[in-house]
């Protein structure tokens, strides 16, 4: 191509997405993809056609998106399958999972490094065990209630029915709670940071092959790894591990993390590799990293550098990798639905995806579909500093 760096245009981009901790895989994400695209075409002007979804490998589907004249292969990398063997769905392996991980993050200085972070973070993590705690304190209530008034046999009946009663409730209270689905997140990273998921470490250099396979083709204007959520740290993780397997290949990375949940691996001690790998990922200059996220959104750390919250410095503080940068969503709605997305815990955390009703500086489908590289797309901005406004013992 000719022209400088920030003049040239891209007509061909691979990406490759990699999801948080959500078993719904690559045909959900699919179908999100195509019904945002043709939604923020309205706002944005950008047609966008989308292509039918196929698997390319065991763990590799894709989609061809074509836009004003770039093509994109979107490549949806998957660990749903592992996810799924994990995911608890009986009372007592949920019961586990939260006893599992309130134990290690509590043992490892996991809650405190959150709650110095991102409070609202740490209020998110502690929803499940505040739960299992309530249910436990009205079984005791009722139990010494009916124990004023029923004889001991009857009044260990009344617990048992109380209790029983809440463990009923549970089907109908989990699609609008989502503690539960974070007692199963934080279980996994929990059980990362000891070491006990050797299929995840497996599955990530598996990731980070189709990666490096791709960057060492050199067919691509740009290669884009995103990583969403928990596909935060398993993306830096991946990518550590490109780096491996390319060498001295001087192809550029454009790396775009969306509410990232780095320091829940990265506070642990144990995690010495991790932390490594997010340090060689962040000072390679080969790696264009830019974070997005939203102060709304409390299923991650908004506005948090990960090297900083996971006690790392970063190689050149004139310029952060990644780059900071805010959704701002309240820019992308009008007043009326950004209320109601603020009241939506899980539309914010998954609003990096999605449509909005408003132009503004983060579009997802720019980003993955435009012209434009990552970085020239978030040039102009500066990398936020300063957001203090969740980290305790800061103003």
């Amino acid at each position: 191509m000719t022209g400088t760096a920030s003049e040239r245009k891209v007509a061909l981009r691979t990406v490759f997405y990699i999801e948080g901790y959500d078993p719904r895989g690559p045909q959900h994400y699919h179908r999100l993809y195509k019904d945002e695209a043709a939604k923020q075409s309205a706002v944005n002007g950008l047609a966008v056609t989308v292509g039918a979804r196929r698997r390319l490998d065991e763990i590799t589907h894709g989609w061809d998106v074509e836009a004003a004249g770039t093509r994109t292969s979107y490549r949806f990398l998957r660990y749903d399958d592992l996810m799924r063997q994990r995911w608890s769905r009986s009372h007592g392996a949920i019961l586990f999972d939260i006893l599992r991980y309130t134990a290690a993050f509590l043992r490892r200085g996991v809650f405190l490094g959150m709650l110095r972070n991102s409070w609202p973070t740490f209020v998110t993590s502690i929803l499940a065990p505040a739960l299992l705690l309530a249910a436990v304190l009205l079984t005791v209530l009722v139990f010494f209630i009916a124990v004023v008034f029923l004889a001991w046999p009857m009044a260990l009946a009344a617990a048992a029915l109380s209790l029983a009663g809440l463990l009923l409730l549970r089907p109908v209270i989990e699609p609008h709670f989502a503690g539960f689905w974070l007692a199963r997140i934080c279980a996994f990273i929990a059980d990362q940071g000891s070491g006990r998921v050797p299929d995840m470490e497996g599955r990530i250099a598996a990731l980070a092959a189709r990666i490096a396979t791709e960057l060492e083709s050199g067919g691509a204007d740009e290669v884009l790894v995103v990583g969403h959520s928990v596909g935060s740290h398993v993306a830096v993780a991946a990518l550590a591990r490109v780096l491996d397997l390319i060498g001295e290949n001087e192809r550029a990375l454009s790396f775009l993390t969306l509410g990232h949940t780095i320091p829940l691996l990265g506070l642990q001690p144990q995690a010495e590799a991790f932390r490594n790998d997010l340090r060689r990922v962040s000072d390679d200059p080969r790696i264009t990293w830019v974070d997005v996220s939203a102060a709304i959104d409390g299923a991650c750390f908004p506005l948090t550098d990960p090297l900083a919250a996971c006690g790392l410095e970063q190689a050149d503080p004139k310029k952060p990798s990644p780059k900071i940068v805010s959704a701002r969503f309240p820019k992308l709605f009008t007043p009326q639905t950004y209320k109601k997305l603020r009241r939506d815990f899980s539309r914010a955390h998954f609003q990096y995806l999605m449509a909005a009703e408003l132009p503004g500086d983060y579009d997802y489908f720019l980003i993955t579909a435009g012209d434009m590289t990552l970085g020239q797309r978030f040039a102009h901005l500066k990398s936020v500093t300063g957001f203090n406004r969740f980290r305790l013992g800061h103003s």
